[in-house]
Formats: C-alpha cells, structure tokens, sequence
C-alpha cells in the first residue's frame, strides 16, 4: 500500500513535535568552540558551536545575553545549555541556548575561590604583611620564563628606565603541572641565597586562565608570603587576577608596569633634582634678599635708636653741667662768701666745731688766709 504523501511543512511540523517531546534534547549539554559569531542590532547573539568534524546553530536570547559577565568571542571554548529547536521553514534545527560557561571556567573559578577564602582567613592577604618596596634598588631579580615576551618587556624597561641597577633572571616554568612548585621552589632558593636582591619580580604574560593557573596555586602563595624580599605580582594583562596578586607585597598590571615600579627613572630623577636645585636657588636668593633687608633695617632702627640715646645723654649730661655750674662753690665764693676748713680740710659750718688756738684756713674768691682763733662766739651771746 503506497504511503500517502505529506506536505514539506508537515514533515518538519512532525519532526520538530519529536524533537521537541525529547527528554534529552530539551536540556541538552552541548561542548565545543564558538564560530560565526554576531551581536544582532536586537540583542539577541546568534552563533554555531562546532567540533572538529560538525557544527550546530545556535540562538541566545538578548535578556540572558545581557546578563552575562564577559563576551563571547570566536574561537573560545564553551559549554552550553539549552533546548534542540527545528525551524520548520527551512528544515534546519538549532540550540536554544539558556546557559553559556567557558571551557573550565566554572570548575577554575570555584577552585580560585575556595583557595581565595582559604588563605584570606589565614591572613595571608592582610595589609599588614606587605614590606613596601624599595624606592632605589640595587639589584632585582626576575622570577619568570627565559623566553617570552614578559622577559623581554621587563628587561627593556628596567634598561630604559635605570641602567645602573643590576638584573638578575632566574628562569622557570610559568604554566603546566609543574609550574607552581618550579616557581615556589625558585622563590624559596633566591631567599636563602641572594641576600643582595632588593626586589623580585614574579610572574609572565598573558594567557587563558588554565596558562595562568600556576600562580593561583597555594604553593606560590605561600612562598610569596614567606620571601623576606619584597615581592611584584606581574601575571597576565590588566583584566587577570590571581592569588600571587592578592599575597604579593605589590601588584603590577602587566610585566611591563612591574618594571615601572620597580626601579625609579633616572631621566625623572634628573629632572626632578634639576627643579629642585632652581626651586632651592630661588628660595635661598629670596631668603638672603629677605634677610638683607631685615639686616639694612635692623642697622637703621639701632642707628637710630643709637643717636635717641645719645641725644637723652646730652640733654641729661647739659643739664648736669648746669646743676653743677649753679652749685660750684668758686660761685658761692664769687658772692662774697667764704669757707673755713682745719687742718684736715674739713669744712666747718658751725662755730661749735671751732676751737681756741685752733689753726685754721679761710679760703675766699681770690686767695686763703691762714688764722689761729682767739675767741669763740655766738650770735645768742649778744
């Protein structure tokens, strides 16, 4: 019996109905790489996630897009969720997707935060742990691959920036199964053999977050925390954060801004101590200009005050000269007075003093006498 013939749009309606009432296609878990990536004008991401072998279309919905935290981009791994869709116009079917993870990202992100708690409640992040690092190294030390571009950059900015601090590389690996306990192990050996280092530089350039996952280990962790050198995290680019981040004594952005901070520029130094010379010449010239005044000031006001004093001096010396001049006894003698004294010079003021027999000397303005008294009187004696 021949089979009665259906229409195209049936034949999808009912393939799309099977699909559909599928348990496992309605939340299916699908791994793979993103291609044909595109942001629709409506929000809404259209993409294929493919193997090496298939693709499958794929369709996010702009209210789940909008709450995603990073953007998806060609080329990266993911895992995605979501219910299997036939589009009955076209025969095609696609992945209706309700939730996206990058590859490994959910397990290294649960793993980053169990060991971030962990150390976080042994102290291991606290301020007060961080040794400040030295503004004018001598020598510093760089704990990262031999080869790379994070060696390269370091070594020309610290070159560029101050060639008379020594460098020193100690080579290791940066990601891998053996990384951490390379880095952990070399850190260790630099603290209890180069007691001239003043700076260590720990770190490599950027990569995924399993390159990256070395320095997240708690072995780094705590080999950063012990090293008596003040250590710089410089992992990755600006957007990667580690725990050696989060334990280091400083954390620098990229490799490149480990470097910066590292060492002073000497070009800055220059100009620096440059305008602080002018601005030091200019303060002292002021300030000699300053006290020069005071001092031309200070000379003028004791001048002054000098000459106030010796004119009191003069007035007050005249005035004593005239004291004296109107109490000078040749005045007294010049109005017709005279002054009687003994033989000792004293002069007498009273006949009481005086004595029969007695030599003494009558001095008047223009000459003395020389006398014996006979008699004693008084003016009561009448």
């Amino acid at each position: 019996m021949a089979l009665r013939p259906v229409t195209v749009t049936q034949l999808n309606e009912y393939i799309g109905r099977i699909i559909g009432t599928d348990p496992l296609l309605a939340a299916v878990v699908v791994k793979g790489e993103i291609s044909n990536l595109k942001y629709h004008s409506t929000g809404h991401v259209y993409f294929s996630i493919v193997d090496a072998a298939s693709k499958i279309a794929c369709f996010l919905n702009r209210s789940i897009a909008e709450t995603m935290t990073y953007p998806l981009e060609d080329g990266m791994e993911v895992t995605i969720t979501g219910q299997v869709n036939v589009f009955s116009k076209n025969g095609s079917y696609s992945i209706y997707v309700k939730h996206i993870d990058r590859e490994g990202a959910g397990a290294l992100a649960a793993a980053f935060e169990e060991m971030k708690n962990k150390l976080c409640k042994e102290g291991l992040f606290d301020q007060k742990y961080k040794k400040p690092i030295p503004k004018f190294p001598k020598k510093v030390g760089i704990v990262t691959s031999s080869t790379g571009a994070a060696v390269e950059d370091i070594l020309k900015i610290l070159k560029t920036r101050n060639n008379m601090v020594d460098i020193s590389i100690f080579p290791v690996l940066v990601q891998g199964p053996a990384a951490a306990g390379d880095i952990s192990a070399m850190i260790d050996y630099i603290n209890e053999n180069y007691d001239d280092i003043d700076t260590l530089i720990v770190g490599r350039g950027g990569g995924s977050a399993d390159d990256l996952w070395a320095f997240n280990e708690e072995a780094v962790a705590r080999s950063i925390f012990r090293s008596r050198i003040p250590i710089i995290s410089a992992v990755g680019h600006e957007i990667d954060f580690t725990i050696s981040d989060l334990v280091a004594d400083l954390r620098a952005e990229t490799p490149t801004a480990a470097a910066q901070l590292a060492v002073p520029d000497v070009r800055e130094l220059a100009d620096t101590a440059d305008s602080m010379y002018e601005n030091l010449y200019v303060h002292l010239t002021n300030k000699v200009m300053y006290n020069r005044l005071r001092v031309d000031n200070l000379i003028k006001e004791l001048a002054s005050d000098v000459h106030r004093r010796l004119d009191k001096c003069s007035s007050q010396l005249e005035n004593a000269l005239l004291v004296l001049e109107e109490n000078n006894p040749v005045k007294i003698l010049e109005s017709g007075f005279s002054v009687i004294t003994d033989e000792s010079d004293r002069v007498i003021d009273s006949v009481n003093e005086l004595r029969v027999d007695g030599n003494y000397r009558i001095t008047l303005k223009d000459g003395f006498a020389d006398c014996v008294i006979t008699e004693i009187g008084s003016d009561s004696d009448g």
